[in-house]
């Protein structure tokens, strides 16, 4: 049973919102996680992921409860060594995929699918480090573990285009400092985020 089951690393993003609704899709027994670790953004953007969750669950039973972790591990952004303008958490894809896969175990769910691109150089954002990760997980456990990127090396707007009618990208949050009027969440349009998004969007 558990080659049907998959843990999701869910934001509410472009990229994790696809990839939920993929395994969906292909009859899967989807279990979403959101990890907070004190970002900034993460009250409105878990705000517009549970509400995401619940127009996602009224259409898909096999969608399971969205698992809420609390690292807060990071509360504040480093200024990133590498020459890109995308925001750098140091060690974020490590401590995401281990604080989901000890989750997914719990749930004797021994796959993990995270929607990582790949494009940009930081030290935790290669395949072979993904891959490495993997493996220690199994050793770790003590049991076959695989952490799945079926978007790995595709550029958004590509997904997007494949994915157009199958998901709803309307209801996606993808901003670094996003806010609330009245009832409604908001992007801010100015930050790289919100710039990647509308440019995956509009192409």
């Amino acid at each position: 049973m558990s080659a049907y089951k998959i843990a999701v690393l869910f934001s509410g993003g472009v990229e994790s919102t696809t990839l939920l609704y993929m395994y969906l899709q292909r009859k899967e027994i989807v279990y979403p996680v959101y990890i907070k670790m004190g970002e900034s953004w993460e009250r409105l953007e878990l705000e517009n992921a549970l509400r995401l969750w619940q127009y996602t669950k009224s259409r898909y039973a096999s969608l399971r409860p969205l698992r809420v972790i609390n690292l807060q591990v990071s509360g504040a952004i480093r200024k990133s060594p590498y020459q890109v303008s995308e925001i750098f958490i140091p060690l974020r894809n490590m401590s995401l995929i281990t604080a989901c896969a000890l989750y997914a175990l719990s749930k004797k769910v021994r796959r993990l699918a995270i929607g990582s691109l790949g494009l940009y150089p930081f030290p935790d954002n290669s395949k072979s480090y993904i891959k490495e990760l993997e493996r220690l997980i199994s050793e770790g456990s003590g049991t076959a573990f695989s952490i799945e990127m079926p978007f790995f090396g595709l550029e958004k707007g590509k997904i997007v285009k494949e994915f157009y009618g199958k998901v709803p990208y309307h209801l996606t949050l993808s901003c670094a400092m996003p806010k609330k009027v009245g009832k409604k969440i908001l992007h801010c349009g100015k930050c790289i985020k919100c710039k990647e998004r509308q440019e995956a969007l509009l192409g």
